[in-house]
């Protein structure tokens, strides 16, 4: 999920969609610049998915009573240690920030930050825009300087990478003064 603010004086603290964004060719000292949020998009574990994986852990633990009884203590305790480890592995999921990434195209600079903590600004003028596709699915988003390169958009899907792709290329383009 990706979302561009606006920067205008007018339309400032909205959103706008991708499709909306008209990138005007007037150079960097009259551009304010391009700021794009991406950020990982998490799905919550509804009431029902809690319900229904209650039920799977009780059916486990009712298949694994009868190897208890016959001796085999370690079924009963692999049951109990796997689902705890499950149940822990998705309330840690659900209570983790997701990962997040700022892109900024703004006074000669691009400036990129995620929620890692890695931070870097490159000068616009010699930055242009890599796209390494491995296979059909694999598409990865790169801008390159003169001596860097970074990946970025490690956040988004597939069709949020092909989308905000020409967004990207016209603020290149503007902030050169293309």
């Amino acid at each position: 999920m990706y979302y561009i603010p606006d920067r205008s004086i007018e339309r400032f603290g909205t959103c706008i969609s991708a499709s909306q964004i008209v990138v005007p060719d007037t150079g960097v000292a009259a551009h304010p610049g391009i700021v794009i949020h991406m950020e990982q998009n998490r799905s919550h574990f509804p009431e029902e998915g809690r319900n229904a994986l209650s039920v799977i852990i009780t059916l486990l633990m009712l298949t694994s009573v009868l190897p208890a009884l016959r001796g085999n203590l370690l079924v009963p305790l692999f049951s109990i240690g796997a689902m705890a480890l499950l149940v822990w592995a998705l309330e840690f999921h659900q209570k983790s920030a997701p990962y997040s990434e700022r892109l900024e195209l703004a006074d000669g600079e691009v400036r990129y930050s995620d929620s890692a903590g890695r931070t870097f600004a490159i000068p616009s003028y010699w930055t242009r825009l890599e796209i390494e596709q491995r296979a059909p699915l694999d598409v990865r988003l790169h801008l390159r300087s003169r001596d860097r390169r970074f990946e970025f958009g490690k956040s988004l899907n597939l069709e949020e990478r092909l989308a905000i792709r020409p967004v990207i290329e016209n603020a290149l383009a503007t902030a050169k003064g293309l």
